[in-house]
C-alpha cells in the first residue's frame, strides 16, 4: 500500500509495506468508511489512508507560513532593580511605578 494514496488512485493500485496503527473511531465513521470502501472496491484501510493522505495535504496548506508563539519568560518573583523597592518587575528591570519614571526621564541613574 503507498503511502501517499488519494481516494482517485484506489481504482488503479499497486501495493507496498504498511504499519499497524489501532485507532477508535465512532461506529458511524467507520459505517461510512465501509461504504466508500464497497462503493470504490477497496479496502477500508485504504480509503482510510486516502482520507488521512487528502486531510494532511489540507492541514500543510493551511498551516504554511504559521509558527508558533514565542515564549514568554514569566517575571514571577522578579523584583524591581530599585534599592529599597520590592515591586514585581514588570520590564525592563523595574516595577510599574519606575518604569513609567524612567520613560518620562525623571528617574536618576542607579551607580
Amino acid at each position: 500500500m503507498r503511502g501517499n494514496l488519494r481516494l482517485s488512485d484506489l481504482k488503479n493500485r499497486e501495493y507496498s509495506s504498511s504499519r499497524l496503527m489501532n485507532v477508535k473511531v465512532p461506529a458511524y465513521v467507520s459505517d461510512a468508511i465501509q461504504r466508500v470502501a464497497e462503493q470504490l472496491g477497496a479496502s477500508k484501510t485504504e480509503v482510510v489512508i486516502a482520507l488521512l493522505n487528502q486531510g494532511l495535504d489540507a492541514s500543510e496548506r493551511a498551516l504554511k507560513g504559521w509558527r508558533p508563539p514565542k515564549v514568554t519568560v514569566s517575571t514571577a518573583g522578579r523584583r524591581c532593580t530599585i534599592k529599597g523597592c520590592g515591586q514585581t518587575h514588570v520590564a525592563k528591570g523595574y516595577c510599574a511605578t519606575h518604569y513609567q519614571a524612567a520613560k518620562r526621564g525623571q528617574l536618576k541613574p542607579q551607580a
